[in-house]
């Protein structure tokens, strides 16, 4: 009876945080950011606003003699609850639907079981969405890759020849063509932040607190566990996602592609739609990329990239 009695107050409580974190997403300003990004805002107003909600959300009608930590860690799970709901839906279309793995044969000698490999990488992906760490870096480049903010690039960038598509398959010698360079960064930037497979809360040994950049030592160490947990995944699309978190400044032999996955996951983070561009302003790529050309060093982006992406932008209005 006791245990009947517990799992009904539960319930109730469980009803109760969903109906008040759905009337947060509910909010008009919310409704055109990405799901992780719409997570973020609403984990970010109930830390702001403790002071404020606590007399409201302890009453009779949500959850009576609890303490703020407890109210915000239910509320917490049932935000994550709620965001796993679009979230797990999205990446399996993602992984299906959205990615042509025919990338993979040019990248593995070996014959790979692609059916094999995408229920691998879902199955993963839905995994590590349990760590924090994971989450909170997994907005960036998954907002990059749901708004294809990459495709466009990579069309002008085998179109001009240039130093980035030098990097690609003078240096790291790719051999493939324009869709299944797209693919290979798409896949890149969904396992970028599988590096934080080790990270633990509130630790940064290994990690640039602000910057998020990574050392070499950490990645490898990173990589020699994923190698064995993902079998069917080439290596050499499991070193190029963990390699975008390092640093070019200190790490010279980056591969290209992980250099890009790296700047599109910062443009990820901080994109925002813009419908439209006020008279005189530069648009919201161009500015972008001319504030991460300043601060290049900070993030160890490479700054030959960054050049060449600001002119595309700025040539196209982006």
């Amino acid at each position: 009876m006791i245990l009947e009695a517990e799992n009904i107050l539960m319930s109730i409580e469980e009803e109760k945080a969903s109906s008040f974190i759905k009337r947060l997403l509910g909010n008009p300003s919310l409704s055109t950011l990405p799901v992780l990004q719409r997570e973020e805002q609403i984990v970010q107003f109930l830390r702001i606003n403790a002071r404020q909600l606590y007399p409201t959300l302890s009453s009779a009608n949500f959850f009576p003699g609890k303490s703020w930590e407890n109210i915000f860690r239910i509320l917490i799970k049932t935000v994550i609850d709620e965001s796993n709901r679009i979230l797990f839906t999205e990446l399996d279309r993602a992984i299906r639907e959205r990615i042509d793995f025919a990338f993979v044969r040019f990248i593995e000698e070996r014959r790979t079981d692609i059916e094999s490999m995408k229920e691998e990488l879902l199955a993963f992906l839905k995994r590590i969405m349990a760590k924090p760490e994971v989450r909170k870096n997994f907005s960036g480049p998954y907002t990059s890759f749901q708004k294809n903010l990459t495709v466009r690039y990579i069309d002008e960038i085998m179109e001009r020849k240039k130093y980035i598509f030098f990097e690609l398959f003078k240096v790291q010698k790719l051999k493939m063509g324009k869709e299944e360079l797209q693919n290979y960064i798409k896949a890149n930037l969904l396992l970028r932040p599988s590096v934080h497979l080790l990270t633990v809360t509130d630790k940064t040994e290994g990690i640039g607190i602000q910057s998020g950049v990574v050392h070499k030592q950490f990645t490898d160490k990173v990589f020699n566990i994923l190698r064995n947990q993902l079998k069917n995944v080439p290596e050499a699309l499991l070193k190029s996602a963990l390699d975008s978190n390092l640093s070019f400044i200190e790490d010279k032999g980056t591969e290209a592609t992980a250099r890009l996955t790296s700047i599109f996951a910062s443009r990820g983070k901080n994109y925002r739609e813009v419908k439209k561009v006020e008279r005189g302003a530069d648009s919201p790529d161009k500015s972008w990329f001319n504030i991460a050309r300043r601060n290049y060093k900070f993030y160890g982006f490479d700054i030959n990239m960054l050049d060449e992406l600001y002119k595309i932008a700025a040539e196209n209005g982006w």
